[in-house]
């Protein structure tokens, strides 16, 4: 279950393999209009209002934002910091797919303006930077819904201004993510994945130590990237590295500089939990679920959802029943009240809980209804399959 929860998407794997063979040709041709990339003072802005997005603090992003923008207010690249505001609204709550629409029009409208500054002025900098940007974002959402062509065509055109992008300008510290993933997964997947070994003579030299330098120089220095470098650091060594220790101290990094994420929060307390860490993940929830509250944050129920889940398992492994059985049936509730109930993940687990601690404590009826809830729930198979061996054993 685990897994799953940590954007563990096969389908990214094999989207950045396509990355890996795609090139784009560079061209030096040097940019006639303005190019706020370029701009040390517009570098610091965007980072700060980057830092404020990722903080869902709308505020401090206008702030930093507000005064470029009133000057150059055609520029494409605030296409970008509308996406990225809309991305973290679907990234909460994987389950809503309201914005899903919305999203993939915005991000065509911004890669349509890039196209028109980029055909004036061939090789704009912004223009290259939300070219990359929305065409990734694309291709991200397109895999995650299965649609392959469409992925792989945003795929090619993210990659293509990536690769002019290394000759305009060399030194723009987000190129480093993407440096950073590309030497990484070159060296990893045909080791990890055998089918790809017959495309490896066609994949740039990779080097695994390499990429992680790269994805850690990223983390510190790139403007709008510095978050998801971290998140890939922590992701590449939870899943492919096994390094679970080091990618707990990743997922704390963005924990503790982005309190107000709830995606942050919950990914901490599930990789702590999954170290063993059962005192690390309470205190953790305890926190996140005090600073929700009392400051009123976003995707309140989302978060309750996902730390009384996470709550009710540690006292469940403690033989707390009679304090972890609530916490399920509060998840549960959650869940319920939020998109697509019957899809969710913790929908059809914290039924599954409830029903083994109903059954314990001798309530057969009960326990019934909730085994019967994960058998019709459209989520977590594995528990389908146990909830429907212990209905029959009733």
């Amino acid at each position: 279950m685990y897994k799953s929860v940590i954007m563990t998407k096969t389908q990214l794997l094999l989207l950045s393999v396509f990355i890996l063979l795609t090139s784009g040709r560079a061209d030096s041709s040097s940019a006639q209009v303005p190019e706020l990339v370029k701009n040390k003072q517009f570098q610091r802005h965007a980072q700060m209002a980057a830092d404020s997005l990722y903080n869902f603090n709308d505020k401090g992003v206008e702030q930093q934002i507000a005064p470029w923008k009133n000057k150059y207010p055609n520029d494409p690249i605030w296409f970008i910091f509308n996406g990225m505001k809309l991305w973290w609204k679907m990234i909460s709550d994987k389950y809503d797919t309201s914005h899903n629409k919305h999203f993939i029009d915005l991000m065509k409208k911004a890669d349509y303006a890039a196209s028109k500054v980029l055909y004036q002025h061939h090789g704009n900098a912004d223009g290259l930077v939300v070219r990359m940007a929305a065409n990734g974002f694309l291709a991200r959402l397109y895999s995650d819904q299965g649609e392959w062509m469409k992925s792989l065509k945003a795929a090619q055109k993210a990659y293509k201004a990536y690769g002019i992008m290394k000759t305009q300008l060399p030194q723009f510290p987000d190129l480093e993510l993407t440096k950073g993933l590309k030497l990484f997964y070159s060296a990893y997947l045909p080791k990890a994945y055998p089918v790809l070994k017959a495309f490896s003579a066609f994949l740039p030299k990779g080097n695994e130590k390499e990429g992680l330098h790269y994805l850690r120089e990223a983390s510190k220095h790139a403007i709008f990237a510095r978050a998801e470098a971290t998140y890939f650091l922590g992701y590449i060594n939870f899943k492919y590295l096994h390094n679970f220790q080091k990618a707990t101290s990743y997922f704390s990094r963005l924990y503790h500089s982005y309190p107000r994420n709830n995606y942050y929060a919950r990914l901490l307390v599930k990789s702590e939990y999954k170290m063993g860490h059962y005192n690390n993940a309470l205190n953790a929830i305890n926190r996140s679920l005090d600073r929700w509250n009392k400051n009123k944050l976003p995707y309140l129920k989302v978060l309750r959802e996902s730390m009384l889940f996470w709550k009710g398992r540690i006292f469940y492994r403690n033989k707390k029943y009679k304090q972890a059985l609530p916490l399920f049936e509060q998840s549960l509730q959650l869940s319920r009240q939020l998109p697509r109930s019957k899809h969710r993940q913790y929908y059809a687990e914290s039924a599954y809980y409830a029903g083994v601690i109903s059954d314990q404590e001798g309530h057969k009826t009960k326990a019934r209804y909730y085994y019967k809830i994960v058998i019709h729930a459209k989520a977590a198979k594995n528990y389908q399959k146990k909830a429907r061996k212990k209905l029959n054993q009733l």
